[in-house]
């Protein structure tokens, strides 16, 4: 987050040179919505899944199986809270195979993702360009943006690493882990993967049925809860080319 500002600067100046004042609108249009059928648990279908052994495997392995586990389920869910950078955030994020939309909130700040059709797309609220620059720029910037998405932001290096929640391994990549503790989610026992690096911060995976990511744990007593897997989610609509900016067109 700390190195936004240089860019969020640059996209003010540009927007309040650009923007028609007709154009202008602080009102916000809600993205089309994911919807998701609700299924079955895939860790129960009649019959009592078997084990899948995993305890016994090491916990490289088990994070290898944990993800190829997402990509054969194709689709998930995954909400809560977790601590990145420092700060307690709040995830709501819904994969569709190589799709995804995501609410993302820090503090009072909110922005939501959409990744869609092979592009990648953002939309801060006010408060969220306000903690990127400052009290003034800030509202300029919302205010000229008004409803509208921001594409090419993954582009920079300054807000890549927002789209990186996407996948499993954006919100858990350690460098040094082992396995952890054992205990039950929703019924299912699971085996815990323990980053080393921040020791507060481990991975639950289903040791009955798929070898599913249940829960993310962290700092605080943060949980961010993996559901849905297989689920039904349809993919995204992109925006349409009117309510897109292009953030290197902005700050060229």
């Amino acid at each position: 987050m700390r190195t936004i500002p240089a860019k969020a600067a640059l996209i003010v100046l540009a927007l309040a040179a650009t923007t028609p004042a007709g154009c202008q609108s602080e009102g916000r249009t809600a993205p089309t919505p994911s919807s998701t059928t609700p299924t079955a648990s895939p860790l129960s279908s009649g019959a009592s899944p078997a084990r899948n052994g995993i305890e016994a495997l090491s916990a490289a392995e088990i994070l290898r199986r944990a993800k190829a586990a997402l990509l054969e389920a194709k689709s998930f869910r995954a909400k809560g809270t977790l601590h990145q950078g420092g700060e307690r955030t709040t995830i709501d994020l819904k994969v569709s195979g190589r799709s995804f939309s995501a609410s993302w909130s820090f503090g009072p700040a909110t922005v939501e993702l959409l990744s869609t059709g092979g592009k990648r797309y953002l939309r801060p609220d006010k408060q969220f360009w306000i903690m990127s620059t400052d009290t003034r720029r800030g509202t300029i910037l919302a205010r000229a943006m008004g409803d509208r998405w921001v594409t090419g932001a993954d582009k920079d290096p300054a807000f890549a690493d927002l789209f990186a929640i996407g996948s499993l391994d954006g919100l858990f990549r350690p460098r040094r882990f082992d396995i952890g503790a054992v205990k039950e989610i929703a019924g299912v026992e699971a085996v815990g993967i323990m980053d080393f690096d921040d020791i507060e911060k481990k991975l639950f995976v289903a040791a009955i049925g798929k070898p599913y990511p249940l829960l993310l744990t962290g700092k605080e007593g943060s949980e961010l809860v993996f559901t849905d897997f297989g689920a039904t989610i349809a993919n995204p609509a992109a925006p349409a080319e009117s309510r897109v900016v292009n953030i290197d067109e902005l700050a060229g």
